[in-house]
């Protein structure tokens, strides 16, 4: 999520920010990526992290979008791929 999105929930939503601030640190977007690489067996990342997903799908879960696909539009400079990459 970007800097601006996330100070926006700090002042409007602060359970949000404290379950986000919780599940950042309980999952590491570094160590999902690890872990995954570590137990995929047919999956493959190439411009898509696994810790994107993750995170394109917290977006959803704890900010309160409507969908994944209003996230990647909130977030289309910090996704490397389309959106139609992101549902495949």
């Amino acid at each position: 999520m970007s800097d601006s999105l996330f100070e926006r929930f700090v002042k409007d939503s602060p359970i949000s920010v404290t379950v986000r601030a919780a599940a950042e640190r309980a999952l590491n977007l570094t160590v999902i990526d690890k872990q995954f690489e570590m137990n995929a067996e047919k999956q493959y990342t190439k411009d898509l992290l696994f810790s994107t997903v993750f995170d394109l799908m917290t977006g959803v879960v704890i900010c309160g979008y409507p969908s994944v696909h209003a996230v990647c539009q909130y977030s289309q400079n910090e996704i490397s791929v389309s959106v139609k990459s992101v549902y495949n």
